[in-house]
Parts: structure tokens; C-alpha cells; sequence
């Protein structure tokens, strides 16, 4: 599921960008009207939260010593490592390659992941979503420090609190009052859809057994599968695109992890690389529609089927991923494992000293 997300990304921005390339490029322009008209992009963005949703709380371990420190450690060297490679190619391939300002300020700024809280121009745009998924890192965080990441009654409350204020807005600004910026309100979506996919793993592993909890988990499900994108609609006035790709998004994973399993090795495969495709396509799709630009707009290379540059992007990223996740990702996460275990471990001969 993480390669479908992956790709329906790849497939969202390429075909959005290539299609101008030429009158006879643009003959094959409903590729990207498919990509365009459901939101590919956001489809996949918002089944990768759900994915998180589903993995990330159950990647802790609340038993141990020190579970919060292992989390961080682990999460951490999990997403930053690669995220700091694509950095130096993202401000080449999406700026400096375009003649766009993109300071040393920027650049250290961006090391941080806080760019856009702190105004400053993100090296790659989609970095926003790294952002919502830090946030979601530091929820579970808190929910394993105080003992309630399985406690799944207050993550149904947590989930089902958020929904509600979005409701609550939704309804408000069908009545012509805006409560807050639309912004702040697709934070409370993304963050209460990840919250909702943790306890669809707890009803999946059969450990939802409070009642509250499933019919919060069940009302969930319903509100943002239907509820939200009709209320955002019907009421609120909202364009359907805005909320229906949310519906798909969670449709995909809901089916994906059910009735609709896909077990194959090239699609599990794709998926472990997820990170890096989805990370560093745009590097790889700018720079090449950057050296296609300054080539006359008849030649050859120009006057290609949108399938053919969506075909070759994908496979350059892919390799190029696949790189990233040999070299970068998978030795920084044993360095993180090892870490976190050794922090484990500290701390239990520190206990040991101190009985």
C-alpha cells in the first residue's frame, strides 16, 4: 500500500508538469486530467498517514526503560537521515536549477523540518507532509510517556474529539462564520485520520474490546469516509475535491489491509523503498524538465507521450531510491535500533544499581 501511495504521487506531480511540454505531449494530457481530476497526490498522502497511523503507535515499546527516548531515537534515524540527502538535491533541482533564491538560512532552516513554521521556503514542497508526520510522533510520544498508547478509549477520544471540532467548523462556515483558518482545520483531519487508523490496527489485532472505543472507531470510519466529504459539500460549500481524495485515501488502506491484500515481492519491495520515491521524485522530475525546457519545443525528446516521461521518471526514481534506501536509510535505522537498545539498556543497569 505504501508503493500504491508512493506511486500515485509520482504519477500526480509528473504528469502535471510534462504535459506542456508540447502540443503533441499534451495530445495525451488525460493522464494527468485522470491524476487531477481524484487528487492522486492527495490520495496518496493521505493513505500514507493512515499507514503511519496503523504502524508507528505499535512500533513502541511502553515496557521497557526509557520507551520514550527508544521511540524518539528510532523515529528520529527513521525519517531524518534521507530527509537531510534530499535537502542539497531539492534546493538544486527545485530552485537553484531555476535561477530561484534558496539561501544558506533556508538551507539550515530546512535541516530542522520546521521551515514552514518558521516562514521560510521549504527545498522540496511536499516537505509539509513530513511536518503533519512529526506532529503525529509527538502525539504518540506523549500518549507512551504518560501509558496510554494502548489505552485505546482515550485515543478514540483524542480521534473523535478532533473530528468533532471539524464538524463543528465545517457546519460554522456553511453558516457563513469562519471559526479559524481552513489550514488549522486540515491539520485537525490529518491528525484525527492517523489517531482513527491506530485504532483500526487495534480492531484489526482484536484488541478494541471497549465498547466506547469501537463505536467511536466505527463513527470515525463512517464520518470520513461519507460524513466528510458530504457535510464539506452540501453544507460547508466546500469543493469535493477538497475532501472526497480523504475518503479514497482511507478507502484504499481500509481494503488494502482486509479484503483486498496484495502480497507481491515487487509491490512489498516498492514499498520498503516508499520513503525515498516519494521523497526524491521531485529532484529527479524538475531536473529533467529543466534540461527538456532548453531543448527546441519540436525536437524529439520534447514531443513524447505523457506515459513515456512518466514511465522513465519513475524508473529513474526508483533506482534512485532504491540507492537511498541501501545506502542511507537502512544503515541509519540499525544505527538507530542499536542506539535506542543501548539507551534500553543503560537504563536497566542503572535501575539495577539503584534497587
Amino acid at each position: 500500500m505504501r508503493a500504491i501511495a508512493a506511486l500515485l504521487v509520482v504519477w500526480m506531480h509528473v504528469s502535471e508538469s510534462f504535459y506542456t511540454l508540447s502540443p503533441q505531449t499534451g495530445a495525451s494530457r488525460w493522464l494527468f486530467d485522470i491524476s487531477h481530476q481524484w487528487d492522486f497526490g492527495r490520495i496518496g498522502v493521505v493513505a500514507f498517514f493512515v499507514i503511519s497511523g496503523f504502524v508507528i503507535p505499535f512500533s513502541t515499546r511502553p515496557g521497557v526503560p526509557g520507551a520514550g527516548l527508544d521511540f524518539a531515537i528510532k523515529r528520529l534515524f527513521r525519517i531524518y537521515p534521507a530527509y537531510w540527502l534530499s535537502i542539497p538535491a531539492g534546493a538544486f533541482a527545485c530552485h537553484w536549477l531555476w535561477g530561484k533564491a534558496f539561501t544558506t538560512t533556508d538551507f539550515l532552516v530546512n535541516l530542522t523540518l520546521m521551515q514552514d513554521l518558521a516562514g521560510v521556503p521549504p527545498a522540496i514542497g511536499l516537505y509539509w507532509t513530513l511536518l503533519v508526520e512529526l506532529a503525529f510522533y509527538a502525539i504518540c510520544l506523549v500518549f507512551l510517556v504518560t501509558g496510554n498508547i494502548r489505552n485505546y478509549s482515550r485515543i478514540a477520544a483524542f480521534s473523535g474529539g478532533l473530528a468533532l471540532i471539524v464538524l463543528v467548523w465545517l457546519i460554522a462556515q456553511g453558516q457563513g462564520h469562519t471559526l479559524f483558518f481552513y489550514g488549522i482545520t486540515l491539520w485537525l483531519v490529518h491528525l484525527s485520520i492517523m489517531s482513527m487508523a491506530t485504532l483500526f490496527r487495534a480492531w484489526y489485532d482484536r484488541e478494541l474490546k471497549d465498547p466506547a472505543a469501537r463505536i467511536t472507531f466505527y463513527a470515525l470510519v463512517l464520518f470520513y469516509l461519507v460524513g466528510y466529504p458530504l457535510v464539506s459539500t452540501l453544507i460547508a460549500g466546500l469543493p469535493w475535491g477538497y475532501t472526497v481524495p480523504y475518503s479514497i485515501g482511507i478507502g484504499i488502506v481500509l481494503l488494502g489491509a482486509t479484503v483486498l491484500r496484495i502480497r507481491n515481492p515487487l509491490m512489498t519491495w516498492l514499498g520498503q523503498i516508499s520513503y525515498s520515491i516519494y521523497l526524491f521524485h521531485p529532484v529527479v522530475f524538475y531536473t529533467t524538465l529543466s534540461i527538456l525546457y532548453r531543448l527546441p519545443v519540436d525536437s524529439w525528446w520534447r514531443t513524447r507521450h505523457l506515459s513515456v516521461y512518466l514511465g522513465v521518471i519513475t524508473m529513474i526514481t526508483i533506482c534512485i531510491a532504491a540507492a537511498v534506501y541501501d545506502f542511507v536509510e537502512k544503515p541509519c535505522i540499525r544505527l538507530g535500533r542499536r542506539l535506542a537498545d543501548r539507551v534500553t539498556r543503560d537504563r536497566v543497569g542503572l535501575a539495577a544499581v539503584c534497587e
